[in-house]
C-alpha cells in the first residue's frame, strides 16, 4: 500500500471522465499537469477536485508515495511539505525554507521514493508553487481556477462539463428511482454542470421534491436573476432551504463566507458560541447541536464534511454567493462575529509547541476575515501571536509576509506609535533578522524601540522585549560592548520589575551572559550562568532547552577559563539527547563538546566535530553565524590532527562566508582569519601568514580592544610569524606584550598564558623557563596530550580560536 498523505476520501458517487483520467495518466509522464476549469466555466463548477481526488485513489497502487497538498495559501501549503518532509525522513530545519527545498530535492532523487504523485490542490498563484515543483520520476497534478499556466511550467487540461450519459449515470447514482427520462430533463435543465447536478441531487434528497417541483423552483428563480447560471440558481435552491430546515445550519454556512477553503473545525465555531448572536448561540454551545448543523449543510450539498463529521470545507463558489446575497449591515455583522471567533480560538502562548495545531487551524483564515482591519484589540493581539507562531514554527516568510502586513495596516489606522503597532513592529525585525535582512531588521528596531520608550516607557514589558532584540542586532554588528551597556540595564529593569527568577529576566541575564563571553570576560558570564543555571533547574525540569541553554554557555565559558575536563563533565548527562540532536540547544552542546575534547587532546573530537557541523548545516544552512562558528570547529579539529588541506578549506570557506555574513571588519571574520593564518603558518608560508595576521590583529584592536582573548591568540601567532621571517626583535616585543596581557586577563595559570610563555622561553632559547612552562602545561593538560609532545620536541605552541555563539 502506497503512503497516502492528506488526500481526501474517495468520492463513491464519482462517474465516467474516463477519458480525462485516461489523458491526465498519459500527460503525467511527460511533467506536470494542470487541471482547469473548461472555458466557458472560468469560474469552476466542473469537478476539478473531484477528478484530482479520484486519479490519486485509481492509481494510487502505482506510486510509493500519494501526498495532497491545499495550496490556495502559501502558509498552508508549506505546512503541508513540511509534513512530507518528515515522512520522507528528512531533518527539519530551523528555517523552513530549507525543509521545503529538501523536501523538493529529495522528490526530484528519487530518495527515498522514486515513483510519488504530488497534488497541489487550488494553486491559483502559479509563481506560488514553483519553487515547490519537484522533477523526477514522479508526478505533479495541479488543480487551479487561473488561467496563467505556462507550459513551462505545467501542462494544461480543461475539465468540461459532464457529457449527458454521465450526467443521467451520475443523478440516477444518487436516486436510483429516478427513470432515464427525469434524469435527463434535470440534466438538460443544468445544462450538465457537475457542481450544480450535485446540488440539486442533494436538496432532492433533503426535501423530497420531485424532478418536476424542482425543475418549477429552478425556473422561477433563474427568473428572478439578472445572470442566472446552473450553479447560481442550484445554489439558490439549496440555500432556501436549509434556512427553512434549518436557520442556525445557514446562520453557521453564513460565517464560512469569511473563511477560507481549508477545513474548518467545529471546535473553531464552537469557540464562538459566547461570540455570536443569541439566535444562533443555543446551537453552537452545545456540540451535538454544533455538529449535527454541520451534517446538514453536507446533506444539502452546500458544504462537505470529513467521514467523522469533525471538519467542514466549504468550495470557493459557495463561499462567494454567500457574501455576495447579504447585506452591508448583515456582512458587518457577520464579520464581527467571525472575528471574536478566531479571538476566541486563541490558545495563547504561541511560543509552545503544544499549540502549534490550534493556530496552524486558525492563520488560513486571517487573510478572508480581513482581521487586521478589526477594531478590537484582543483580535489584534490574535494577529500577533500567529505571528509569532509562524516565526517559532521556523516559516520566517510567512511570518515576515504577515507582521509587515500588520505593520502597515496598523500604522494608517492606529498610528505609527500605537502599543501594537509597535509590537507588531518588533515581530517584523525579528523576521527580518531571520531571513537575512539584519541591516533591515536593526534599521526597524531601533526606531521601534525609541518610540517605545517615548510612549510606553523604559519599563514596559514590550519595551524590554525590543531592547534585548537591540542587543541581538547589536552583537550581529560586533559592537559587544554596546550589546553588554544595554542588556546590563535591560537585567537592572526586568529584575525590578519581576524579580531574577521570572523567565524573561533569566533570558536577559542569559544574553548579558553571551555579552560578557563575546567580549572574553568568561568569569563574569560564568558566574552569571551558574546563578541563571540555578534557578532555571528550580523552574524548570532537567533537560528543558532553556536549562540546557545554561549548561551549553556555562560549558563555553569553562572552556573559555581552560578547564576542559570540566566543560566535558557538564555536558556529559545526556539531557540534550531528549531534544533531538538537531535541536538549537543540543547543537550547541554538541560543538561545545567537541571544542572540550580537542582541547582535552581526546582523538574523537574531530568525529564529534564533523557531526555537529553538519548538523548546523542541516539545521541552519551554510551562511548561518552558528554554522561558521562550528565550521571553524572542524577546521581547528582537522589541524590538530595534521589534516592541513582540509583545514584550510574548511576556514578559507568560513572567513569568505563570516565576510558575506558579518563584513570583513566583524570580530569574527577576523578571528577566522587568525585560525586560516595559523594553517597557512603550519605550512611554511610565513610571509602569506604574516599579512594575513597583521590585518586580523589590527582589525582587533580596533574592534575588541588589545586584551580580548581573539587578539591575543592572534598576537601570539604574529609572533611565530615575524620570527620565522628573520624579525627577532618585533617578534619578542608582541610574544612579551601577549603573555603580559594574557597573565592579566586570564591568569598565569591558563593553558594560553602557559603555551604563550613557553613560547617567548622557546624564542629566547631560555631552557629552564621552557622546562618550567613544560611543566604547567602537563597539570593543566595532563600527561600524554599532544600539546606536551610539541612542546618537548621544541615546537612552538599555537592558541587557536573559538567564535563564541552570537
Amino acid at each position: 500500500m502506497p503512503i497516502r498523505g492528506g488526500l481526501p476520501p474517495r468520492n463513491p458517487r464519482f462517474i465516467g471522465r474516463e477519458g480525462l483520467l485516461a489523458d491526465v495518466r498519459g500527460l503525467l509522464g511527460t511533467g506536470p499537469v494542470v487541471l482547469l476549469p473548461a472555458a466557458e466555466h472560468q469560474l469552476g463548477g466542473t469537478g476539478r477536485t473531484q477528478l484530482a481526488v479520484e486519479y490519486a485513489h485509481r492509481y494510487a497502487a502505482t506510486y510509493d508515495l500519494v501526498w495532497w497538498i491545499p495550496a490556495e495559501q502559501t502558509a498552508g501549503m508549506r505546512a503541508a511539505l513540511v509534513g512530507l518532509a518528515s515522512e520522507l525522513r528528512l531533518p527539519e530545519a530551523r528555517d523552513i525554507n530549507r525543509t521545503l527545498g529538501a523536501v523538493r530535492d529529495a522528490l526530484s532523487r528519487g530518495e527515498p521514493y522514486r515513483n510519488w504523485l504530488v497534488v497541489f490542490e487550488n494553486a491559483n498563484r502559479p509563481e506560488d508553487i514553483k519553487p515547490y515543483l519537484p522533477s523526477g520520476a514522479g508526478h505533479v497534478l495541479v488543480t487551479s481556477r487561473n488561467p496563467r499556466w505556462t507550459s513551462e511550467v505545467a501542462q494544461a487540461v480543461p475539465v468540461p462539463v459532464f457529457d449527458r450519459t454521465d450526467s443521467v449515470d451520475f443523478l440516477r447514482r444518487r436516486s436510483p428511482e429516478l427513470s432515464a427520462a427525469e434524469a435527463e430533463r434535470l440534466a438538460e435543465g443544468l445544462d450538465d454542470v457537475p457542481m450544480a447536478l450535485d446540488q440539486a441531487a442533494a436538496v432532492r434528497v433533503a426535501t423530497g421534491w420531485s424532478v418536476d417541483e424542482y425543475l418549477r423552483r429552478y425556473q422561477r428563480r433563474a427568473a428572478e436573476l439578472a445572470f442566472p447560471t446552473p450553479i447560481r440558481v442550484a445554489w439558490g435552491l439549496a440555500a432556501d432551504a436549509l434556512a427553512e430546515t434549518s436557520p442556525a445550519a445557514f446562520q453557521l454556512l453564513e460565517l464560512c463566507a469569511f473563511l477560507a477553503s481549508a477545513p474548518v473545525s467545529w471546535e473553531l465555531l464552537w469557540a464562538a458560541r459566547g461570540v455570536v448572536p443569541p439566535e444562533l448561540a443555543r446551537t453552537v454551545r452545545i456540540e451535538r447541536r454544533l455538529k449535527a448543523a454541520l451534517r446538514l449543510t453536507g446533506r444539502y450539498g452546500l458544504a462537505e464534511l470529513d467521514p467523522p463529521g469533525d471538519n467542514v470545507l466549504v468550495h470557493p463558489l459557495v463561499r462567494g454567493m454567500l457574501g455576495q446575497q447579504l447585506s452591508s449591515e448583515r456582512h458587518a455583522a457577520l464579520l464581527r462575529s467571525v472575528r471574536a471567533m478566531l479571538a476566541a480560538a486563541d490558545p495563547g502562548d504561541p511560543d509552545n509547541p503544544a499549540h502549534w495545531p490550534r493556530y496552524a487551524a486558525i492563520v488560513p483564515h486571517l487573510v478572508h476575515s480581513d482581521v487586521l482591519g478589526a477594531d478590537a484589540e484582543e483580535i489584534r493581539q490574535l494577529v500577533i501571536n500567529c505571528i509569532r507562531f509562524l516565526y517559532a514554527r521556523g516559516d520566517w516568510d510567512s511570518s515576515r509576509d504577515l507582521a509587515a502586513q500588520a505593520v502597515a495596516r496598523w500604522r494608517d489606522s492606529l498610528g505609527e506609535t500605537d502599543e501594537q503597532t509597535l509590537l507588531a513592529s518588533f515581530h517584523l525585525a525579528n523576521a527580518l533578522r531571520a531571513v537575512g535582512r539584519t541591516a533591515d531588521a536593526r534599521s526597524l528596531n531601533a526606531q521601534t524601540l525609541r518610540s517605545q520608550r517615548e510612549v510606553l516607557g523604559g519599563d514596559d514589558e514590550t519595551t524590554l522585549a525590543t531592547a534585548n532584540s537591540v542587543g541581538a542586532d547589536l552583537r550581529i554588528q560586533g559592537h559587544f560592548g554596546q550589546a553588554r551597556q544595554l542588556d546590563a540595564d535591560n537585567l537592572v529593569r526586568y529584575r525590578r520589575l519581576f524579580g531574577e527568577s521570572f523567565p524573561t529576566a533569566l533570558r536577559c541575564a542569559n544574553n548579558l551572559a553571551v555579552d560578557l563571553r563575546l567580549l572574553g570576560d568568561f568569569r563574569g558570564a560564568r558566574a552569571l550562568d551558574e546563578q541563571v543555571l540555578r534557578h532555571r533547574q528550580m523552574i524548570f525540569v532537567e533537560g528543558h532547552p532553556e536549562t540546557l541553554s545554561s549548561r551549553a554557555g556555562l560549558a563555553f565559558d569553562l572552556v573559555g577559563l581552560g578547564d576542559y575536563a570540566g566543560a566535558s563533565a557538564l555536558l556529559a548527562n545526556g539531557y540534550a539527547d531528549a531534544l533531538g540532536a538537531d535541536h538549537p540547544m543540543a547543537l550547541w552542546a554538541g560543538r561545545f563538546a567537541a571544542i572540550a575534547a580537542r582541547r582535552r587532546g581526546l582523538p574523537q573530537a574531530r568525529e564529534l566535530a564533523a557531526a555537529n557541523a553538519e548538523l548546523y548545516r542541516q539545521k541552519f544552512g551554510d551562511l548561518n553565524v552558528e554554522t561558521l562558528g562550528a565550521l571553524v570547529s572542524l577546521a581547528n579539529c582537522a589541524r590538530a590532527d595534521g589534516d592541513l588541506d582540509e583545514a584550510h578549506r574548511l576556514l578559507e570557506r568560513a572567513v569568505a562566508r563570516y565576510h558575506a555574513v558579518l563584513g570583513e571588519e566583524h570580530p569574527f571574520t577576523l578571528a577566522a582569519a587568525a585560525d586560516l593564518a595559523g594553517v597557512v603558518r603550519a605550512t611554511g608560508r610565513y610571509a602569506e601568514a604574516r599579512t594575513i595576521d597583521a590585518e586580523a590583529l589590527g582589525g582587533l584592536r580596533r574592534s575588541v580592544g588589545a586584551d580580548h582573548p581573539f587578539t591575543l591568540s592572534c598576537a601570539n601567532g604574529l609572533a611565530a610569524d615575524l620570527l620565522a621571517l628573520g624579525e627577532a626583535q618585533q617578534a619578542r616585543e608582541i610574544a612579551l606584550d601577549t603573555v603580559a596581557r594574557s597573565r592579566s586577563l586570564r591568569g598565569a595559570a591558563h593553558p594560553d598564558t602557559l603555551a604563550c610563555a613557553f613560547n617567548v622561553a622557546l624564542d629566547a632559547g631560555d631552557e629552564p623557563s621552557m622546562q618550567a612552562a613544560a611543566e604547567e602545561l602537563q597539570k593543566a593538560y595532563g600527561e600524554g596530550h599532544p600539546l606536551l609532545a610539541r612542546a618537548l620536541a621544541g615546537g612552538r605552541l599555537e592558541t587557536e580560536i573559538e567564535p563564541p555563539p552570537l
